[in-house]
């Protein structure tokens, strides 16, 4: 990573291949916007603050993502200190920035990290917008099925999916927190249809455990930081036992 300062306002940081590399990053990923992204753009803010002492504070960004060959890419980011400069700069290529007050008053605020993103996806090849939007699609088919419940104890999730009985069809996961002793069983269904028709799965699962939140990064998480008891056939293996 290479930041360069071009003026108080404006750096020009270079992110090789090797770069992403090191933080198993891909391009197509890095515009997907996934917690090793948010990671990297907080590591670059923090370096472009100690070599160059470029603050952000509550300056809006403007961001330019310019690949290169090899898979490198450079992005130009720029502190606008005055917001009609920042119209003025983007009014011939973005007339949807000229939007009305109610529009304007309405819309939540973009964040440097939107901005970012935003700018590293027109930067993508057609190859990589398509691998951008199956990763969107993925993230928001596991959103759609997926529900994760956690347990004070193994024995616990024993109890709770003996009350469950047939009635879940699906995938599901079992992880244990070595430290706290605490399980998280993931239930996944084959169509974010499929769920209705398990509402009684979910309520029964609540009297013995919490529902969590849930997300591919927190599955992730727990697939690497916790011991995995069931890769799969997770509510079938429990029934079992009991």
């Amino acid at each position: 990573m290479k930041i360069e300062k071009i003026s108080d306002n404006q750096i020009r940081c270079l992110l090789t291949s090797e770069d992403l590399a090191q933080r198993q990053l891909k391009l197509s990923e890095l515009a997907y916007g996934t917690e090793k992204a948010r990671g990297l753009f907080g590591e670059l803010m923090k370096e472009a603050s100690r070599q160059c002492g470029f603050e952000a504070n509550d300056y809006p960004l403007m961001i330019e993502a310019i690949p290169l060959t090899g898979g490198s890419i450079v992005l130009i980011i720029t502190k606008v200190e005055n917001p009609d400069e920042l119209d003025t700069r983007f009014s011939n290529f973005a007339p949807s920035v000229h939007r009305d007050t109610a529009q304007e008053q309405n819309a939540p605020a973009a964040s440097p990290l939107d901005h970012l993103l935003s700018a590293l996806r027109s930067a993508l090849s057609e190859e990589d917008k398509e691998t951008y939007k199956e990763k969107l699609q993925e993230r928001r088919d596991f959103m759609l099925t997926s529900r994760m419940y956690s347990f004070d104890s193994l024995a616990d999730a024993i109890e709770a999916v003996k009350v469950v009985g047939n009635a879940f069809s699906g995938q599901s996961s079992l992880y244990r927190d070595d430290e706290t002793g605490r399980c998280y069983l993931l239930l996944r269904a084959g169509e974010p249809e499929d769920l209705g028709a398990m509402q009684s799965v979910f309520i029964s699962l609540t009297e013995y455990g919490h529902a969590e939140k849930l997300s591919p990064a927190r599955q992730q998480f727990l697939a690497g930081h916790c011991t995995v008891l069931c890769p799969s056939g997770a509510v079938e293996i429990l029934q079992s036992l009991g």
